[in-house]
């Protein structure tokens, strides 16, 4: 086993380490804002982590070009989509009430 090979392992496993202790964390939480901001965080990390390792097992080839370009569309995708999930949630006013926002309230939406 060479250094490469274990480190890229090690990243991969701490990677998917951060993911399972997410996933289990987020029975804790009951509020659907909780739930979005520890998912997205653990999300975002065990990404960088796997892909990282899986880069430093590739190697510097195309399939290392992709992984990376993979890991940019989710890394845009997953604020946005987790911006969309919390907005309408406010809006739908299921536990949350605009007008105690900090700031303007509802016009802020």
């Amino acid at each position: 086993m060479t250094v490469r090979t274990a480190l890229g392992a090690l990243l991969v496993a701490l990677g998917v380490l951060v993911v399972v202790i997410a996933a289990l964390g987020l029975f804790r939480f009951r509020r659907t804002l909780d739930l979005l901001q520890a998912s997205a965080l653990a999300d975002t990390l065990g990404l960088f982590l796997v892909t990282a390792g899986l880069v430093v097992l590739c190697g510097v080839t195309v399939h290392s070009a992709k992984l990376i370009l993979a890991a940019v569309i989710l890394w845009a995708v997953n604020p946005v989509s987790a911006h969309l999930i919390a907005r309408m949630e406010v809006l739908t006013g299921l536990e949350l009430d605009p007008d105690q926002l900090p700031g303007e309230g509802e016009q802020e939406l």
